[in-house]
């Protein structure tokens, strides 16, 4: 019988549990509970869990540490940014080539992966060691995200599990995992509790409140801070630790000392100085104090030796974490303002994650909420994955699994975790869904067309995430058939599923029966093919481009997107979407080319010509056959009504081969190009002949890719642009 299992996906580690007739956690192949979340790279072979973190005093740049902090983020983020640039991570971190404008990708062996498929390493060795020990294959799971993840972020945990070959049950908060698995072990059938979990876990802090009665599980709200971890303290404590080291043996300048160190050294020196400041911090714990030794790798100027030995008092550790733990109480505080409760409403707050078990976490909120209020946790690094086992083993019995946990147990209630809106024209925000609602959520808004005879309208979906920055989660278009007038009503009717999935459905005031539904992206190949279309719809809106060219971009345009918004979720990785996204872009080429002295019949003649000559084997020999009758045809000079009719039938013909006559652009850049730099032309032409290969091999994927790098490099030769204006609507 195939199982499912409850996986903890965490910062700094994994964990993963089973449930049958009691909950056990399942060990790792290295006989441990936690798997580090941590894949290296060793002589080609990919290495995860404790076998890549040992990688550090060898190779940090190529080993991924804290990727879960990346999932579902943007390039431009601040927080990655300032990952990007920190010491503390050492590996790549870099904008996604062949993603969208702001994706992001870790290096890995010089080659880019995004975060999606290194977290899908960390699943993989989960699965296979759990099928491994409990002996048979391994197909479901619940797995937990941090409360406070965004939609773009949770579709970027069900992309991993694909990737790794899990289906996945239900996305679970990390603090309702914690809480199921403490109600099962301390409540009673009966009991009523109200419930605060307290997350403080390696990459995130999380809160949320739950109301426990008789086994129902009721989510008042949550809360948290997704860049507030025992990361960011264990890279302050390395702060003070060099900081120590440079006082003691009077170094004016370190850092530059351990750069001019070998690559072997100061490799070894770094990674010595992570693993001594985190096993100081989980010493100070319990002891008072906490040694730094560290021998025969550190050199002064002169090339002599320094034997580092420095210590950290428990004192100067916990004035070090108690901003981080301020920090904490104040997202608490702001959590009850939110929800409207007050801590006499709240029986007790129960700590989990590793970070929690810091002594001056729990005399924090003992002196601010009261010692009685505070309960820890009797396995603080494993109840969230019990929790995740506990609600899998339910679900696996009795409800079929859905793609993206759309449907759940009855026993569970959830709330939305943030203020999500809809961004307007002039890039103004609308507020849509309201955060803290009970879930699923159910809205009716209405919007107003911008233009006159509005045909083509886009939504993007922003939530508010830290500092009061509004993030885009997702974003799709969808077309109006009716010619209405500037202003005219579009009614949105708005859910939003327990996963926090949005569900919208358009149509025109008191016109329901032409109600739509809009295919949102869910951070596959879907989504770039959107951003892809957003920006030709954009570009094709400014000032530079005719009527004419307009109209003529826009029909393919609209029925794009109405192929678009046929295709169901479950298909966001489709190879379909890289043809979506080249053919918008391709329409967008050839609407460049279309001029007032050459009209649309004219155009498919050319195009028509270009296909027969250039790619006959690509476009099947009954296309290329009734090309050329219609080809023939349109020459008639005698028979109007045939030569209109040959002109409308190659048009349709043409319009299925967007690529291609792209491909040809590439093509005709290379003799310009040529001319000017020989080493791009013949890089042009050869790319070409690439990419035509490719088709005939069917390897479309890699055509696509060779395809975005030859247009980039063709438009250096072939330069246009407009000005951008809005395609939204206003309120």
């Amino acid at each position: 019988m195939k199982k499912a299992i409850g996986i903890d996906l965490g910062t700094t580690n994994s964990v993963v549990a089973f449930k049958d007739t009691a909950v056990k956690i399942i060990r790792n192949k290295e006989n441990e509970e936690l798997t580090r979340s941590c894949v290296g790279l060793r002589k080609e072979e990919i290495l995860v869990g404790r076998n890549a973190y040992q990688l550090l005093t060898a190779d940090p740049i190529n080993t991924i540490l804290s990727v879960k902090r990346l999932m579902g983020g943007a390039a431009n983020d601040k927080m990655v940014q300032d990952m990007m640039h920190s010491p503390y991570y050492k590996f790549g971190i870099t904008s996604l080539k062949s993603g969208t404008e702001d994706a992001v990708a870790v290096v890995l062996g010089g080659k880019q992966y995004t975060p999606e498929q290194i977290s899908a390493e960390i699943l993989k060795k989960l699965k296979e060691d759990a099928e491994e020990k409990l002996g048979d294959e391994i197909t479901h799971a619940v797995i937990t995200v941090p409360a406070y993840f965004t939609e773009k972020q949770k579709n970027a945990t069900r992309v991993a599990a694909q990737l790794a070959g899990l289906k996945v049950q239900k996305l679970l908060a990390e603090p309702t995992a914690a809480a199921i698995a403490y109600g099962v072990d301390n409540l009673k059938a009966g009991d009523a509790k109200t419930v605060m979990i307290y997350d403080f876990g390696g990459g995130t802090f999380d809160l949320s409140i739950l109301n426990i009665v008789d086994g129902q599980y009721m989510e008042a709200g949550t809360g948290g801070d997704r860049w507030l971890g025992g990361d960011d303290l264990d890279r302050k404590l390395q702060e003070v630790v060099l900081k120590k080291v440079s006082t003691q043996y009077n170094i004016e300048d370190i850092k530059s000392l351990i750069e001019r160190l070998s690559d072997k050294k100061r490799f070894l020196f770094e990674g010595q100085i992570r693993f001594q400041t985190e096993a100081a911090k989980i010493q100070l714990s319990s002891a008072k104090i906490a040694p730094i030794i560290i021998d025969n790798l550190l050199e002064d100027e002169n090339g002599d030796v320094i034997d580092i030995d420095v210590s950290i008092s428990r004192e100067e550790f916990e004035k070090l974490a108690a901003p981080f733990i301020e920090r904490s109480i104040e997202l608490i505080e702001t959590l009850f303002k939110e929800v409207g409760y007050e801590i006499t409403m709240v029986d007790s707050i129960l700590l989990v994650g590793g970070t929690s078990c810091i002594p001056l976490v729990k005399q924090m909120l003992s002196e601010k909420y009261g010692i009685s209020k505070i309960k820890v946790s009797e396995k603080p690094m494993l109840a969230i994955a019990e929790g995740a086992a506990i609600l899998s083993h339910r679900m696996g019995d009795e409800y079929e699994v859905p793609v993206h946990g759309e449907t759940t147990i009855g026993e569970i209630s959830y709330s939305t975790n943030h203020n999500y809106f809809v961004e307007l024209e002039d890039g103004h925000f609308h507020k849509i869904i309201e955060k803290q609602m009970p879930l699923p959520a159910n809205k009716q808004e209405v919007l107003k067309t911008t233009v006159n005879n509005q045909k083509i309208v886009k939504v993007g979906i922003y939530a508010d995430v830290e500092e009061g920055k509004k993030e885009k989660q997702t974003m799709g278009f969808f077309t109006i058939e009716e010619d209405l007038s500037l202003g005219s009503d579009i009614v949105f009717d708005i859910t939003l599923g327990i996963d926090e999935v949005f569900e919208i459905k358009v149509y025109p005031r008191n016109n329901k029966s032409k109600s739509k539904k809009i295919f949102l992206g869910r951070g596959n190949k879907d989504s770039k093919a959107l951003e892809y279309l957003s920006k030709c719809l954009e570009q094709m809106l400014g000032s530079n481009f005719t009527e004419k060219q307009r109209d003529f971009f826009f029909k393919s345009a609209k029925k794009e997107i109405e192929k678009i918004n046929s295709l169901g979720t479950e298909n966001s990785d489709s190879e379909k979407w890289e043809e979506f996204g080249t053919n918008a872009f391709s329409a967008f080429e050839q609407a460049e080319r279309v001029s007032d002295d050459v009209d649309e019949d004219e155009m498919s003649i050319i195009f028509a010509s270009i296909l027969i000559g250039e790619y006959p084997d690509l476009i099947g020999t009954e296309d290329v056959t009734a090309m050329k009758r219609y080809l023939g045809d349109s020459k008639n000079q005698d028979d109007p009504l045939l030569k209109i009719h040959a002109t409308q039938k190659l048009k349709v013909l043409t319009d299925q081969y967007p690529v291609l006559i792209t491909l040809f652009t590439v093509k005709m850049a290379s003799d310009t190009a040529v001319k000017v730099n020989p080493t791009d032309g013949h890089r042009l032409l050869q790319m070409h002949d690439q990419i035509v290969n490719h088709f005939r091999n069917r390897r479309k994927e890699e055509a696509f890719n060779l395809l975005e790098e030859a247009i980039d490099l063709r438009d250096q030769y072939d330069e246009g642009g407009s000005d951008l204006v809005s395609i939204h609507l206003k309120k």
